[in-house]
């Protein structure tokens, strides 16, 4: 009697699994939300406090929502920008995440905050625009022009491209020390800034544009198709030489 020794078949080794992009982009949204969140609560909190205080015991002449909360916040969306390199780069490629698929996420993310930024800011403005016509005060803008209700679209515009332009700005900055190093970091900084320094000239000076009187005085308020068609080309060319640059860039 014969006995045969049974057959056995290896199966092939899997491939490795690479991140999609969704996941991806909701890992760097919400980790960026984590502490923006906060950040623009506690923004909103301090404004409110300073709203009730003026109205109990004194007056105002001008937007507190310009000064106290929407001049600053483009600043601390450049950070979030910068935690491309510093926190998520090595995170999300070491697991398995493409350059690319990094990229695209980043690009996402900066597109969902953008939008957040710019319903805040309407939503801020048209509150306040609420309150001031209740006590007679005059909502004055930067320019010394008088928030009106048609100015909400302005707003949205101006806030979503400029909070963009610093994000983008920031993720290229903060690529360009992690490939580059601390000094070849500091011989890029100027060139890597231009999108937002850019941006500040495209928007409005009383929603986002760049704060210097001779400048605001100097130039009219952009047309909103001027802004919004040379802001998305200018946001273009900053993404695609910010993923240009992460693709490139090696993990360490």
């Amino acid at each position: 009697m014969m006995t045969g020794t049974p057959s056995t078949t290896t199966a092939p080794p899997a491939r490795p699994t690479r991140a999609t992009l969704t996941p991806s982009a909701e890992i760097l949204l919400f980790g960026h939300l984590a502490w923006l969140g906060f950040v623009w609560l506690t923004a909103t909190v301090i404004y409110a406090v300073v709203v009730v205080c003026v109205a109990r015991w004194g007056s105002v002449d001008e937007s507190l929502w310009q000064s106290v909360v929407a001049g600053w916040q483009r600043y601390v969306i450049f950070g979030a920008g910068v935690t491309i390199a510093t926190t998520f780069m090595r995170m999300l490629v070491r697991n398995g995440v493409t350059r690319r698929t990094l990229s695209t996420a980043a690009t996402v993310a900066m597109a969902a905050i953008a939008g957040i930024v710019a319903i805040w800011n309407m939503a801020g403005f048209a509150v306040e625009r609420v309150v001031y016509d209740a006590n007679g005060w005059p909502q004055a803008l930067r320019s010394d022009a008088v928030f009106a209700w048609g100015d909400l679209p302005r707003v949205a515009v101006d806030s979503a491209l400029v909070v963009a332009a610093y994000y983008a700005a920031g993720w290229l900055v903060g690529m360009c020390f992690y490939r580059w190093g601390v000094v070849g970091g500091l011989v890029r900084l100027l060139p890597a800034l231009v999108p937002a320094a850019l941006m500040e000239l495209l928007v409005s000076p009383d929603f986002g544009g760049i704060d210097v009187d001779v400048l605001t005085s100097w130039r009219d308020r952009p047309p909103v198709i001027v802004t919004l068609l040379a802001g998305a080309a200018l946001l273009a060319a900053a993404v695609w030489i910010a993923g240009r640059v992460t693709r490139e860039a090696a993990v360490h």
